[in-house]
C-alpha cells in the first residue's frame, strides 16, 4: 500500500544523500545548487527551470528561485563534482564493461537568442531535414547487472561556437576522459558514423577494445590485397546460425541471423582486426570490425550480441527527451545548457544506481509499484522508476531547504560596553 509520508521520505533522503555525495563538503553553496536542481528535475520530470523551482516549494517568490538558478547556472560547476559521479558510475559496471558511443540531436527550430546555434540533421524527422539545434555526444556504460546506461560523459556542442574545432576533437576528449577512469579493459561500441581511421588508430594506441560498424566505402586489406568491404561482403555466406533480441523504434524484435567472419587488416597501420558480416536483419548485410579476440563461433555470436545492445543508448537519448523533455530547455548560454544537461545526467545517473539497487533494497521496488506501471517485463527500468519517483514525490509539501543547515548569523546592531 502507498504510505505517502513514508515514501517521500525514503526517496527524498536517496535523491538528497546522492546529490550531497557528488559535492565537496566544504562547498555548501555549491552542494545546495546541485541537489536543489537534481531533486527539482526528478520531482518535476522537466528541465524548465519555471517547473524545477515549482517542484521546490519555497517560501519566495517562485521568480526569485528562478533567478537563483538561473544565476548559478551561468558559473562552471566544479571538476570534482563531475570526477566523483563517474567514479560513482564507474562503480556499478563489470570488471570489462561495455561503454556505447553516440551522438543525437537537440533541435530548436524555433530558436533565435540560444548562443552558438547551429545546423544539425533531425534524427527523429523521416526526411531528416537540416534544423537548427545543437549536437550532443554521449558515452554510456552497461551496468554489471540490470544493463542500464548511465552516461560518463555528456556534452552539448555546436560547430558555430566560439573556439570550436571538430566533432572528433569532442569525441576524443570524452574518450580520454572515460577511458582514465577505467580500472579495467572496456569494449566500446561505435555505429556508422565513427568509421574513421583516426578512431581505429587511437583505439590500438589506447589499447581497449571495439567494435565498430562499418560504412560502404570502407577498405579492407585481405590476403595480401585492398578491398571493398561491400565486395567481401557479398561473397560470403553466414555459417553462424544464432537469434538476436533488441529494439527498434522502441519496439523489441527478435531476429535469426546467420553470422560469418574472417581476417582482415585495416587502415594505413594494418593493424590485425575481424571482420564479422551478418545476414538478416536486413536487405544489406551488416558489417562489423573488432580487434577483439576470436577463438571460436561462440565469441563471434557474443561480438554481435555486444554490438546489438546498441540499442539501450538510443532508448537513453528517448528517455532523456521523453520524460525530461530535454529538447525544450530554456536556457539560453552554452555554458548554462552544459551545466543543466549535466545535472540532468546526474539525476538520470541515480535512476541507473536505483536500478542496480534491485534484489538489495526495496526503494526501486516501491517506486515501481507507485509508478503503477503497467508491464513487470521490462528490460529497461527508467521509466517505471521515473514515474514512480514523480509519484511519490508529489505527495512533499515541503522541498529540501530543510536538509541543509541554516547559517546563524549574529545581530548587525552595534553593542556597546560600558567600564564598570
Amino acid at each position: 500500500m502507498f504510505n505517502s509520508t513514508t515514501d517521500v521520505y525514503a526517496t527524498k533522503r536517496e535523491t538528497i544523500n546522492f546529490s550531497k555525495s557528488l559535492v565537496p563538503k566544504e562547498n555548501q553553496v555549491e552542494s545546495k545548487f546541485v541537489t536543489q536542481t537534481i531533486y527539482g528535475i526528478l520531482k518535476s520530470g522537466s528541465t524548465v527551470l519555471k517547473s524545477i523551482a515549482a517542484s521546490l516549494n519555497e517560501s519566495i517568490q517562485i521568480k526569485n528561485t528562478i533567478d537563483r538558478l538561473s544565476q548559478n547556472l551561468q558559473r562552471q560547476l566544479s571538476a570534482d563534482i563531475q570526477n566523483n559521479y563517474t567514479q560513482k558510475m564507474v562503480s556499478t559496471l563489470s570488471r570489462h564493461p561495455v561503454i556505447l558511443v553516440d551522438d543525437t540531436d537537440v533541435i530548436k527550430p524555433h530558436g533565435k537568442k540560444f548562443e552558438a546555434l547551429g545546423k544539425v540533421r533531425d534524427g527523429s524527422s523521416k526526411e531528416k531535414k537540416i534544423e537548427k539545434g545543437y549536437l550532443v555526444t554521449e558515452i554510456v556504460g552497461l551496468t554489471a547487472n540490470k544493463k542500464q546506461p548511465v552516461s560518463l560523459f555528456s556534452h552539448v556542442h555546436s560547430s558555430v561556437e566560439k573556439h570550436y574545432k571538430s566533432t572528433n576533437d569532442v569525441l576524443f576528449r570524452g574518450l580520454n576522459q572515460v577511458i582514465d577512469n577505467l580500472p579495467n579493459k572496456a569494449t566500446f561500441v561505435f555505429d556508422r558514423g565513427y568509421d574513421m581511421n583516426a578512431l581505429y588508430n587511437f583505439m590500438h594506441e589506447k589499447k581497449h577494445d571495439f567494435i565498430v560498424r562499418l560504412t560502404e566505402k570502407r577498405k579492407l586489406f585481405w590476403k595480401g590485397k585492398w578491398f571493398k568491404a561491400p565486395l567481401l561482403r557479398d561473397s560470403r555466406k553466414g555459417k553462424i546460425k544464432t537469434n538476436l533480441t533488441f529494439r527498434e523504434d522502441g519496439k523489441e524484435k527478435k531476429e535469426t541471423v546467420y553470422i560469418s567472419h574472417l581476417n582482415i587488416k585495416i587502415t594505413a597501420s594494418k593493424n590485425p582486426v575481424s571482420l564479422i558480416l551478418v545476414y538478416g536483419l536486413g536487405q544489406t548485410p551488416m558489417m562489423l570490425v573488432t580487434n577483439k579476440v576470436i577463438q571460436g563461433k561462440k565469441d563471434v555470436i557474443n561480438i554481435t550480441r555486444t554490438y546489438m545492445s546498441r540499442w539501450r543508448v538510443e532508448e537513453y537519448f528517448r528517455f532523456k527527451k521523453q520524460h525530461f523533455g530535454f529538447e525544450n530547455f530554456r536556457v539560453r548560454s552554452l555554458t548554462s545548457i552544459n551545466n543543466l544537461n549535466q545535472l540532468l545526467t546526474y539525476a538520470i545517473g541515480l535512476l541507473g544506481l536505483l536500478a542496480e539497487k534491485m534484489g538489495r533494497s526495496k526503494l526501486p521496488y516501491l517506486l515501481i509499484y507507485n509508478a503503477k506501471a503497467l508491464r513487470k517485463d521490462v528490460q529497461f527500468y527508467y521509466y517505471q522508476l521515473a514515474e514512480g519517483i514523480l509519484s511519490t514525490l508529489a505527495y512533499a509539501k515541503k522541498g529540501v531547504q530543510g536538509w541543509f543547515q541554516t547559517r546563524h548569523n549574529s545581530p548587525r546592531q552595534l553593542k556597546l560596553k560600558f567600564a564598570s
